[in-house]
Formats: structure tokens, C-alpha cells, sequence
């Protein structure tokens, strides 16, 4: 259902039979993961867990993005405190999705940005339009992606594509993440995106269930155990709150809002 506050991202859940579609849209169709997105986002995933006739759920955007990242003024004031908080509830808002019993699918409208591609990260599944830009922009802030972009990446993808994605903090193509393996497929014009997006879901609806439920539990399984995604998590929680000790996030952050490069 959506949210009444016009101002801030909205979450709302579709549902087309077994498709739970998860459509996010913001001002001006630029969408962030506020603390209020996420807090709606988390209601919506209890609504999916409730519902066992529901077979895939489909994460989008409306308009330029499919998530700008988080709302770079909640790091402005973080205390060591608040951002092990801060990294824990996004940390645990992505497992959530990871842990869906449905097939997870990121169809990646738009520019996909740190928390947003973190959360696509936690799916299943990415798909993505030809020319959306991606990436973790988090080192030119002064820190690092903490709500599992680190550890997902560097498990599911090895750590030359990690320090190559997270380390300059540059965005790279769409179809520059399908020959990583980051994104599996890109769809090459836009006018035909929603028909590109209904041909993915109705691949993973036509295999059987069970046979996909069992494939599925084995995957997430033996693509990363649970101690080795737990100690990284961890890691990454406190990498990110030493992070905030340094003084840098201001600066970083500052120098983002204002257009300027940073003086470290």
C-alpha cells in the first residue's frame, strides 16, 4: 500500500497471481532508501512472507532510477553508535530479501547506486535496461558499502571484481555488469523493457516449483555458507563505523551535496 508522505520514496506491492511486483518510485522519479523507505520496505517483505501463493517477487523503480542509494544526509551526523546501527538494520534488511522463499528478480530500471545495488545484490536474479549506470560510490564519501554490498560482492563475484567495482568508486555500464556476471541479461532498447522484464518472470514461472524452490535453497547455500556471510557482515559493520571515527564522512559527504571534489 502506498505511504502518505508524498516527499520521500514510495513502496508499493502489486500483486499479479503468483508475481508479487515491489515497485519503488521518488520525487521526481529518483528513488533513495531512506530510513522511512526502509522502514516501509520491511513491512511489504512481512506482506510477502504471509502470502504462500506468491512464486517470484520482482523489485523495480519508476522513471530515472531504480535506487539512488541512501539518503546521504543520515551520514552527516552519525556517531560510532549510530552507524553500527545503521550498518546492522541495512545489513539486515538486505538478508531479509536474500532469505524471500520466493525467486528474487532486480529488474533494474535506472541508475543503480549503492544501497540500491545492494539490495539487488540480495536478489536472486538482475536483470537491467542497456546503459543504467551501477555501482558503490561509498569510497568517494569516505566509507564503504555496509549493508552487504562488500560481502556479497566479493563472495558471489571474487575479490578482482570486488576492489574493481568498490574501490574507485566509479559507476560502470549495464553491460559492462553482464560480463562480470553482475547483471545476467540486458535488454537493448528501452521501448521493449516491460515486455524484456514479463519474458524473465514468465521463464522462472513455467520450470516446476518444487524443482525450483530445491534448486534455490541449494544455490544460496553453497554460494556463500552462513559463517563465512555472518563473519563478513561483521566486518563490514565495523570497517564502516571506523569509518565514521575518521572525521572523513563530513567532508565526503559535503563535498558530494556541493559538487566539488573532496579534500581529503
Amino acid at each position: 500500500m502506498r505511504r502518505p508522505n508524498q516527499n520521500s520514496t514510495q513502496v508499493d506491492l502489486e500483486l499479479d497471481g503468483p508475481v508479487a511486483h515491489v515497485v519503488f518510485s521518488g520525487p521526481r522519479g529518483i528513488q533513495t532508501l531512506s530510513a522511512e523507505t526502509r522502514r516501509a520496505l520491511l513491512s511489504t517483505l512481512g506482506q510477502i512472507d504471509d502470502n504462500s501463493d506468491i512464486r517470484l517477487v520482482c523489485f523495480t523503480g519508476v522513471g530515472r532510477t531504480f535506487f539512488a542509494g541512501a539518503d546521504v544526509h543520515e551520514f552527516l551526523d552519525l556517531t560510532p553508535t549510530a552507524a553500527r546501527e545503521l550498518a546492522r538494520e541495512g545489513q539486515q534488511l538486505m538478508t531479509r530479501i536474500a532469505n524471500l522463499k520466493p525467486v528474487t528478480l532486480a529488474a533494474i530500471n535506472g541508475a543503480c547506486v549503492g544501497g540500491g545495488l545492494e539490495l539487488a545484490l540480495a536478489c536472486d536474479l538482475r536483470i537491467a535496461k542497456a546503459g543504467c549506470k551501477l555501482g558503490f560510490p561509498e569510497t568517494r564519501l569516505g566509507l564503504l558499502p555496509c549493508w552487504g554490498g562488500t560481502v556479497r560482492t566479493t563472495l558471489f563475484h571474487g575479490a578482482g571484481i570486488a576492489q574493481s567495482l568498490i574501490l574507485s568508486g566509479e559507476l560502470i555500464s549495464a553491460e559492462q555488469a553482464q560480463q562480470w556476471g553482475v547483471v545476467s541479461e540486458c535488454c537493448p532498447s528501452e521501448d521493449n523493457w516491460q515486455n524484456f522484464v514479463a519474458s524473465w518472470q514468465q521463464r522462472i514461472l513455467q520450470a516446476g516449483p518444487a524443482g525450483v524452490s530445491a534448486a534455490q535453497r541449494v544455490i544460496r547455500r553453497t554460494a556463500a555458507t552462513i559463517s563465512a556471510m555472518e563473519l563478513g557482515f561483521a566486518d563490514e559493520a565495523a570497517a564502516f563505523v571506523e569509518c565514521v571515527k575518521t572525521g572523513q564522512v563530513v567532508e565526503g559527504v559535503n563535498a558530494f551535496l556541493e559538487k566539488r571534489e573532496a579534500n581529503w
